[in-house]
């Protein structure tokens, strides 16, 4: 008689990650990311995954309750996740899930909260978060605190402009927090943010409970910026190999990067891509924790991260709208020795959203009704080559802004209430760098991707919890 045992769940999530930043999915890639890469070649590799929204906050919320943003309401930073909706982890608490979340998860401002109390744990039975690196007094202060308080000042960073708004928040540095403004982490290799997360992970899957299965998120911060990598990881980047950005005609310019040269993206984005090999060499040791317990068969691993970083593409850095692929085109792979083939790849459009379905369907959990990701375990099992039309991302305020990107595998199409629409042709310009909105020739495709946004808005535009009909 077969006895099905429920997967640990290892969740690892990394924060303005871009798709190409791994090795895995760049065939000219500057660096190895060997750990990350073992994910992809014991289990699969998702080409095209694209994630629901272009900023932090609700890119989590909405990738962690399988709903669209439009349905969670959380359209942009500095709003608390809903409670109505339960996040994956309380739908699998029930059957016997311990939980942790270790590392940054994003649920709250963190500008406007004092980060020594414990936020809101959700749910969680282990709940370490730290959502910024170094800028406040909370847990990860305290953690290097503990070990050499020598280190403190030494990992210490810029508080975010939003928190200078709120209340009295000591700055405890002027080191600078932007992408292009890249310097070499002061204190040692062990003390990092991500070194932290990785410390603290293993410690929880030391110290769990045996007998029952876990899902656990490892919330790494990098390689959002600040771009503060180890000075050991400099040195195993191939410089030859690094790229300028891609820069359209109609791009303009964000004042900060207009002096910038070639050479200056060149070391701007090497330190990025040291900052990413560092969250390898650490992502290496969770997954060696595994190994050692002998638990790696029977855990199902999750690869991706929030959304990605400009890094000069279309003159600008950070992450926003208008969405283009650099930003909303994340890493999605995973690994599951009892279920999933080693060393697959599938082509075919996917949403960040997808992959709460898929782990519930994988321990045969039923997914929330209002739950609007699909499983994809049909198309990890190759009993279908085709999973979605199209892939949508979504930006709106409480200050009246409302944007719209809906992707397909030609087409890019984006539009705000502010009269502005994009339309780009992904065939014969991949990188988005020739709007043909107005071209006559792309009329009928233009109406063809409008009729699908409307669709798509339609189809995210609410939950179906509190949907009760009378008859």
């Amino acid at each position: 008689m077969n006895k099905f045992k429920r997967p640990n769940i290892l969740f690892i999530y990394t924060d303005q990650m871009r798709f190409d930043a791994l090795s895995c999915n760049n065939s000219s890639s500057p660096i190895e990311t060997k750990n990350i890469d073992s994910i992809a070649h014991n289990g699969i590799n998702f080409k095209q995954c694209y994630t629901q929204s272009p900023i932090c906050g609700p890119s989590r919320a909405s990738f962690l309750s399988g709903l669209y943003p439009s349905a969670n309401g959380i359209g942009t930073n500095g709003i608390s996740y809903n409670e109505k909706f339960d996040p994956i982890w309380k739908t699998m608490k029930p059957y016997g899930y311990e939980t942790a979340q270790i590392g940054k998860l994003h649920f709250q401002s963190h500008a406007r909260r004092d980060h020594r109390n414990m936020p809101n744990t959700y749910g969680f039975d282990r709940a370490i978060i730290s959502d910024e690196p170094g800028c406040y007094d909370d847990c990860y202060t305290k953690w290097v605190e503990c070990i050499d308080d020598k280190q403190l000042p030494l990992i210490r960073t810029q508080l975010p402009p939003a928190a200078g708004h709120w209340g009295n928040k000591p700055n405890y540095s002027d080191v600078p927090r932007n992408t292009h403004e890249p310097y070499i982490f002061e204190g040692e290799d062990s003390f990092t943010h991500s070194k932290f997360v990785s410390s603290e992970s293993v410690r929880f899957l030391k110290e769990r409970d045996k007998n029952k299965p876990f899902f656990a998120i490892a919330g790494f911060y990098a390689p959002h910026p600040p771009i503060n990598p180890p000075k050991s990881c400099l040195n195993r980047v191939d410089l030859s190999k690094i790229i300028p950005p891609h820069v359209g005609d109609e791009d303009d310019i964000m004042d900060e990067l207009k002096d910038l040269s070639d050479d200056d993206w060149i070391k701007i984005k090497s330190y990025y891509l040291a900052l990413t090999l560092h969250v390898d060499d650490c992502v290496g040791e969770i997954l060696g924790e595994l190994k050692d317990q002998g638990i790696e068969e029977n855990t199902l691993i999750v690869f991706t991260s929030d959304h990605g970083e400009y890094l000069g593409d279309h003159s600008r850095i950070q992450k926003g709208m208008p969405g283009y692929d650099c930003i909303t085109h994340v890493p999605l792979l995973m690994s599951y020795p009892h279920k999933i083939p080693r060393g697959i790849e599938r082509e075919g459009l996917v949403e960040a959203i997808d992959v709460s379905s898929t782990i519930l369907d994988y321990s045969a959990i039923q997914a929330p009704l209002d739950m609007m990701g699909k499983s994809l375990r049909s198309l990890i099992n190759n009993k279908s080559v085709h999973h979605r039309d199209s892939v949508l991302t979504q930006h709106f305020t409480p200050y009246g802004i409302r944007e719209t990107r809906i992707r397909t595998e030609k087409f890019s199409y984006y539009a705000s209430n502010k009269n502005k629409e994009l339309l780009f042709d992904l065939e014969i310009d991949p990188h988005e760098l020739k709007n043909v909105a107005s071209n006559q020739r792309y009329s009928s495709t233009l109406s063809s991707m409008r009729y699908k946004m409307l669709i798509r808005i339609m189809d995210s535009s609410c939950a179906n919890t509190e949907m009760e009909a009378e008859y």
